[in-house]
């Protein structure tokens, strides 16, 4: 499948805005114009004036003449690369290399859809929940969220939004504590998946998160039979198996 040419461009900050725990909706906007094509799941590259380039999931949908894009990123006070990323976007105006990755959602498959997303892992899935949601007669969509703490669910009210008869929303936390008063599930976040396997072991599965997180998931669903070819990841490209 050819993929749209790879293009750099100097984007405009449009708004920074502190969701929760240290993540960030960025929206950026194109200064000569248009976004350039992408497809729903790519990601883009924030290039820093000292050459680093910091890889990020396009949030927001691809839609004709789009004029702005959204990110979602954490701002880590140990990283220097993050402190120097902020100090860029407060500026008001980035370079951007899009469009990158082969994890993405083109056409809507005949199947059911499970999108398995930790932390800021969401914003992927978000991109390509929203183009499956805007298409008509799509199959029934899967989401598992998974948090250290329930305050990792930075956009707590979009999945809820969602809501529908074909559209289910699993948010899984792994760590909590007594003052959380977390009543949801709790525990690894491929264990929920597993527990709910019936619904959908013929479906077409995207995982986002650490290296660590998506080889432990994809192990545990190719062990309860899902197939390999239906498991998609930007892991699978940036950080093979050797």
């Amino acid at each position: 499948m050819q993929i749209n040419q790879v293009s750099t461009q100097s984007c405009q900050v449009v708004d920074l805005q502190l969701l929760s725990e240290g993540i960030y909706r960025v929206t950026l906007k194109c200064h000569q114009g248009y976004i350039p094509d992408y497809r729903a799941g790519q990601y883009l590259e924030i290039l820093l004036t000292g050459g680093e380039a910091c890889a990020f999931s396009i949030a927001s949908p691809p839609v004709p003449m789009q004029k702005e894009l959204e990110l979602h990123i954490q701002k880590l006070p140990s990283s220097a690369n993050s402190i120097k990323l902020f100090n860029e976007l407060e500026q008001g105006s980035v370079s951007i290399r899009m469009p990158k990755g082969q994890c993405f959602l083109e056409s809507i498959p005949d199947k059911p859809l499970v999108f398995i997303a930790a932390g800021t892992g969401f914003a992927q899935m978000k991109s390509m929940i929203e183009l499956s949601l805007a298409k008509p007669g799509h199959k029934d969509i899967y989401l598992y969220w998974g948090a250290r703490s329930p305050g990792g669910f930075y956009m707590p009210n979009l999945p809820i939004h969602w809501a529908s008869p074909h559209f289910h929303y699993h948010p899984v936390v792994s760590d909590t504590l007594d003052e959380d008063s977390w009543k949801g599930r709790q525990g690894l976040l491929f264990e929920a998946v597993i527990d709910d396997k019936d619904y959908f072991i013929d479906s077409e599965v995207f995982i986002s998160g650490s290296p660590q997180m998506v080889y432990a998931t994809f192990d545990a669903l190719v062990a309860e039979n899902f197939k390999a070819e239906y498991i998609h990841s930007d892991v699978f490209e940036y950080a093979p198996r050797s």
